[in-house]
């Protein structure tokens, strides 16, 4: 075996690259028996359940495309095609900005709503199933506190790496639905 070989093979096994194919893992299974509930419940994508679901959670229920696209982490081009194909299947509309001239909010119909909540009535038992039941109260507080600080630090180092002033910035990550342990967490 040459060394280009062992090298090959202990990067192969690295930790970084483990842990990173076991989460992709984790999300496609996860994620393909979401998409699947949510289409039998609502008929709803996952990438249209997910803007209805973001909508959901702005005051008003609505907010501007560029900040969809940032929380969503997607450009701005592909996002217009997707708000124009929801807003065609009557799932969004769009207002003109009452403040920018140049922007646009978005907004959920009542029928928009109705299939997020029927999406959401279907999605929940199915994902606290997959993601929480294996999991003591203790481990989900763990398991959610690394995941924000994980998503932090990767937001934080787009941010540094970010090409230029143009480079929109990652969304503030809402630690709010984290609870504090007060340090009776191992």
């Amino acid at each position: 075996m040459s060394d280009g070989a062992a090298d090959r093979g202990s990067l192969v096994n690295d930790e970084g690259v483990v842990l990173f194919g076991d989460i992709l893992r984790l999300v496609n299974t996860v994620g393909d028996r979401a998409a699947r509930v949510m289409r039998a419940a609502a008929g709803l994508s996952g990438a249209e359940f997910e803007v209805l679901l973001r909508l959901a959670r702005h005051p008003e229920n609505r907010t501007t495309n560029a900040r969809l696209a940032q929380e969503l982490s997607v450009d701005s081009g592909g996002l217009t095609r997707l708000i124009a194909k929801m807003e065609a299947a009557g799932l969004v509309t769009r207002h003109p900005h009452p403040d920018d001239r140049r922007a646009i909010l978005l907004e959920p119909t009542a029928h928009g709503r109705d299939l997020l909540n029927r999406a959401l009535e279907a999605h929940v038992p199915q994902v606290t199933a997959d993601l929480l039941e294996p999991l003591t109260r203790v481990e989900r507080l763990i398991l959610r506190e690394l995941v924000s600080k994980v998503l932090a630090s990767t937001a934080q180092g787009r941010q540094q790496t970010a090409p230029g002033p143009c480079t929109a910035q990652a969304a503030p990550q809402d630690s709010s639905h984290v609870k504090e342990t007060n340090g009776d967490t191992p």
